[in-house]
């Protein structure tokens, strides 16, 4: 039988054509489950009062003997907002603008007032909180709150949304502090009121959110609450292009009122979110929890009620927290889609509120820049011994540096600042000052490393008169280093000297969010206008790359790479420069194998910087390019004046010789010998 191939190859185009069209439509247009919404590709938000005018409740009814929350009356959607984003004169009115959602009583955003997104932007508010999404693609908000579940009871009550009403609205003409309320109500099957559940919002001018949320008994009877699930800070964006630092911190106090910092990053929520947990110290209570990125945080200080009895936590899921704190039993921590660190609180309680009784729990929320001014400033009373100043700790290197070397780099920068008006200008300027008084030992080490130089033919002789014997050399060689008054170690005291002042260097920079948007050059120029970030001298995403670009091994050493940065560059020239004419370059007795392996480490040690530097801030670099570019022409001149000083003392020895011959006369020429004949 033939076989048409044309027709058989056709038709088998058409099938696949038919089934991959199968395979999209039903991909995209599935279904979506009853009471549940297909979730946005994109970051998720809710549509405006304009968009959906009437929201219908869900109706439920009601089986005898069962409890139901209380359905509000259909109402359109409305945003409150707590302070705002306007100037005062040259201050700032209100520290954040926060916005309420009021079909779910939380917090939707939170915008800073003075901080900008990007450093192009012409108008300030930093989106430090956020709406995001859970895996079943609802929204979810800051401070919302879940389902609550009552011991000895079935039902489970959802009060994320849809249950709520506005109950207040009003602002002291004293304090300048508004209010805003919401309430939801538990009834019975008569529609008899059984629990009335108020979340209270109160913001003044600082940066301290005071939320409370109270629970009133309305039935006759005794209440107990098993479980309420309370969602902490939300939609924290990433800050630092080389590494993701965002992270889950908690703070304890053990017995001697000791300060302990527990703390999982983002990446280990990635990798092992299961392993991934906090756990708190023997005997600690609970200080403060929040979420942090590189220069902001949101924490959360539940405030202690005296009154009740207090309770110990238990192992959850991905996070826990053994807390001592009231109705405190588990906080876990969630990754919804677009990897945004949530923190989700179950409150419990081991006790019942009383019938025609309520209990109350208040929160203090800061919402701000990690700014260790900001926490001791006297005028933020209610940050003072909160040890704020703990969320630094999150911070890179941080813990490998001095506290008080950083605080006075920070001091001398800042001073400096206020003075030129430029942190570029005061990064250079510093750099002077650190040569400047490290000039006297730059200077030894140089007359150091140029006697070692000279050394070269002294130490030879010395090896080929006591060849074989090590400890013989060694002591001829240290011998000739003590006569001349030179020692190796010179050589290396001033880079010694200056590492911690690096280390202090790149933590005050890369954590002081003071830097951030500060820059040698305006903003309009597109490079060195942010000092706390990479140069940026050419985008990728000018030639249309989006994301960056991976490099599997050096990603792990300098992060992804989404542009060309000018300034490691120059960093790696320089240190080339400095290698190869240092005099250690000419080292006295170097053997062919010690000379190659200078000549490997010239090249070698500038790739390794380039490979370290090459995303870290252009504050730091900026320091470390004029440091070792500053640090040539010092040497240069220090050179210079030693081969002068050297020849002055050269020319005065040969005078000195030549007056001693002049005084004794001139030389008597020997008589020659008589002619022999022969």
């Amino acid at each position: 039988m033939d076989i048409d191939f044309k027709r058989l190859l056709t038709a088998m185009a058409l099938c696949l054509l038919i089934m991959y069209g199968w395979m999209y439509f039903t991909g995209k247009f599935k279904p979506v489950p009853p009471g549940q919404t297909t979730p946005s590709a994109t970051t998720p938000t809710r549509p405006s009062a304009d968009t959906e005018p009437d929201r219908q409740p869900t109706v439920t009814v009601p089986t005898p003997g069962q409890w139901q929350l209380q359905q509000p009356p259909s109402q359109q959607q409305k945003e409150y907002i707590l302070g705002g984003l306007e100037k005062q004169g040259d201050k700032y009115e209100y520290k954040a603008r926060i916005t309420i959602d009021s079909a779910s009583a939380a917090v939707s955003q939170v915008l800073l007032s003075e901080h900008k997104l990007k450093v192009t932007d012409k108008k300030t508010g930093y989106p430090l909180l956020e709406p995001t999404q859970d895996d079943q693609g609802r929204v979810r908000h800051s401070l919302m709150l879940g389902h609550l579940k009552f011991t000895g009871r079935a039902e489970t009550f959802d009060l994320s949304d849809n249950c709520w009403k506005p109950q207040q609205d009003s602002t002291d003409p004293l304090t300048g502090i508004r209010s805003v309320g919401f309430t939801a109500m538990i009834e019975d099957h008569e529609n008899n009121p059984i629990m009335e559940i108020t979340k209270t919002y109160r913001y003044g001018d600082n940066y301290v959110l005071d939320f409370s949320l109270d629970l009133a008994n309305k039935s006759p009877q005794p209440l107990q609450i098993e479980s309420l699930e309370l969602l902490g800070p939300m939609g924290l964006i990433r800050e630092d292009p080389r590494s993701d630092t965002r992270a889950f911190m908690a703070a304890y106090f053990d017995s001697q009122g000791k300060v302990n910092i527990e703390r999982e990053y983002m990446s280990a929520v990635e990798t092992k979110p299961r392993e991934a947990m906090l756990k708190k110290p023997f005997g600690a209570s609970l200080q403060w929890f929040a979420v942090t990125n590189k220069f902001f945080a949101a924490a959360v200080h539940p405030i202690k009620n005296n009154d009740l009895q207090e309770i110990e936590g238990k192992i959850f899921d991905t996070y826990e927290i053994e807390s001592e704190l009231p109705a405190f039993d588990k906080i876990e921590s969630k990754l919804p889609p677009k990897q945004n660190l949530a923190v989700q609180t179950i409150l419990a309680m081991d006790k019942p509120i009383d019938a025609q009784s309520n209990i109350t729990f208040d929160f203090e929320v800061y919402l701000g820049a990690i700014d260790r001014e900001i926490f001791d400033d006297p005028q933020n009373a209610n940050l003072n011994n909160l040890h704020y100043e703990k969320l630094m700790s999150n911070q890179s290197c941080a813990w490998c540096a001095f506290d008080w070397l950083t605080f006075l780099v920070l001091k001398l920068m800042k001073g400096t600042y206020m003075t030129v008006g430029n942190y570029g200008v005061a990064v250079i300027i510093l750099v002077l000052l650190v040569r400047l008084v490290l000039h006297p030992i730059t200077k030894k080490s140089q007359v150091s490393m140029m006697k070692m130089s000279k050394m070269g033919p002294k130490i030879e002789e010395i090896k080929k008169k006591y060849v074989g014997n090590k400890e013989e050399i060694q002591k001829q060689t240290m011998a000739i280093y003590k006569e001349q008054g030179a020692t190796p170690i010179m050589g290396c005291l001033p880079m010694m000297l200056q590492m911690p002042i690096w280390i202090a260097l790149y933590t005050a920079v890369n954590t002081n969010v003071a830097l951030r948007h500060q820059g040698l050059l305006p903003a309009a120029w597109h490079w060195l206008n942010d000092l706390s970030a990479p140069d940026r001298l050419i985008p990728f995403s000018w030639f249309g790359v989006a994301e960056p670009v991976q490099i599997p091994l050096l990603s792990s050493l300098m992060g992804n790479f989404d542009a060309i940065n000018l300034l490691p560059l120059l960093v790696c020239i320089a240190m080339f420069l400095q290698t190869k004419f240092s005099p250690q370059a000419k080292m006295a007795g170097a053997s062919p194998q010690a000379a190659q392996q200078q000549k490997m480490m010239m090249y070698m040690m500038p790739a390794m910087m380039l490979v370290f530097f090459y995303n870290m801030s252009s504050g730091f670099n900026l320091y470390i390019m004029a440091s070792t570019f500053a640090g040539l022409i010092e040497q240069r001149f220090i050179r210079k004046h030693l081969k002068k000083e050297d020849e002055k003392a050269t020319v005065g020895t040969t005078t000195a010789t030549a007056k001693i011959s002049s005084r004794m006369g001139p030389k008597k020429k020997k008589p020659k010998p008589p002619i022999k004949y022969t």
